[in-house]
């Protein structure tokens, strides 16, 4: 399949969907391959082995909790889906849920209705008053709590401090799916009680496809079920029985992918060495100048204040109408229901900002235009 234009050409504004690979990963990766291909098995897989270890370490420094309360995964999808099986529901205990969720922190929750578990969709004209919805909604019966840190739509970045507080005083379990913070916002998980908190690393870490980890609370790891049996979750087993590790890389199982937890880990050290501070406080003012960038063109978008990550949905009546006319210009966005969005990171260039607001400012004149002399 012919290539007509490289990632070089690309004004990219998509992190939250699929990002580019970062350089660091990359070169990482490129590395393993080579070893793999020349020194091959088994050599090879002593010397990369150990590495799941030091991902449980980088990304442990970057959310401030224990090496031990971290593994990798797959995909944000599969860290959901193994926190609906293990948390101890019974029939009749109620899960909330917000219904305008990415699919992965929604579908696996939906299936639990087969066990008898009372899955609460909670509903509402947009993310602000959905959130106040779901915490209006909790009662007795609530048992579990699961929502993302940062919204998909919209950028909207719940209170998770309140909503850790509460779960913690009512003793319901708390699930994050923060594929949308990490890596652009701190996270310090001393301070915010969380059970389970799951990341894939294809967006903003720019780790590639098919990677991810996940943070288990090392109070909350003896209450779970066991879901995932496999050698590498394994602290002794034989033909008799087996024990489990006693840390969240119970949740591994078999062989690993060894090219993504590569990738994840020069990616997570890339961040560490940057500082999160710093990257927070750079996506912060980037965030200010897209959006005073947007306001100058007259391009309505959705604006949640400081209660906002790196997405800023604009609000356009043909999303896909615009997506295609600014990828005709070689700028990437991503159509979502009623609104394009726009996803950056800290070394987003606002220059590429301006280009996005003035052609998305003349297609938004054409297109009214043309749909005008369509209706007569």
């Amino acid at each position: 399949m012919a290539l007509t234009t490289t990632i070089s050409d690309k004004k990219l504004f998509c992190y939250a969907t699929v990002a580019p690979m970062g350089e660091y990963a990359y070169r990482a990766v490129r590395q393993y391959l080579d070893d793999f291909y020349t020194i091959g098995p088994p050599d090879v897989l002593y010397m990369y082995d150990p590495l799941s270890d030091e991902l449980a370490k980088e990304a442990a420094k970057l959310l401030n909790c224990h090496p031990d309360e971290i593994t990798y995964l797959k995909n944000t999808t599969e860290g959901i889906h193994i926190a609906s099986e293990a948390l101890p529901l019974k029939p009749g205990d109620e899960v909330l849920v917000m219904g305008n969720e990415y699919p992965a922190n929604l579908l696996s929750w939906l299936r639990k209705r087969k066990d008898g578990v009372i899955v609460t969709v909670i509903k509402g004209t947009d993310n602000v008053r959905a959130f106040q919805a779901l915490m209006d909604t909790i009662s007795p019966k609530t048992k579990a709590i699961s929502v993302s840190s940062t919204q998909y739509y919209d950028g909207y970045t719940a209170d998770l401090e309140y909503l850790a507080k509460t779960c913690s005083e009512k003793g319901i379990y708390l699930v994050i799916d923060a594929v949308q913070t990490v890596g652009v916002r701190k996270i310090d998980l001393q301070q915010l009680s969380v059970d389970i908190f799951v990341c894939g690393g294809q967006k903003y870490l720019q780790a590639g496809p098919g990677t991810g980890f996940m943070y288990v609370n090392r109070k909350t790891l003896g209450k779970l079920n066991d879901v995932k049996v496999g050698i590498r979750s394994m602290e002794r087993f034989d033909e008799d029985s087996y024990a489990l590790k006693p840390t969240t890389a119970r949740f591994q199982d078999g062989t690993q992918n060894l090219p993504g937890i590569v990738a994840l880990l020069a990616a997570l050290k890339h961040v560490n060495e940057l500082g999160i501070e710093a990257i927070e406080a750079k996506n912060k003012q980037l965030l200010a100048e897209i959006k005073s960038c947007l306001t100058r063109y007259d391009i309505p978008f959705i604006d949640h204040g400081e209660n906002q990550g790196n997405i800023v949905s604009m609000k356009v009546n043909d999303p896909v109408g615009l997506t295609n006319y600014l990828k005709q210009h070689s700028v990437y966005v991503k159509p979502i229901k009623d609104v394009v969005r726009l996803s950056f990171i800290h070394e987003t260039s606002i220059d590429d900002v301006e280009e996005l607001a003035r052609l998305t400012r003349e297609w938004i004149d054409n297109h009214q235009s043309l749909s005008i002399a369509e209706y007569k």
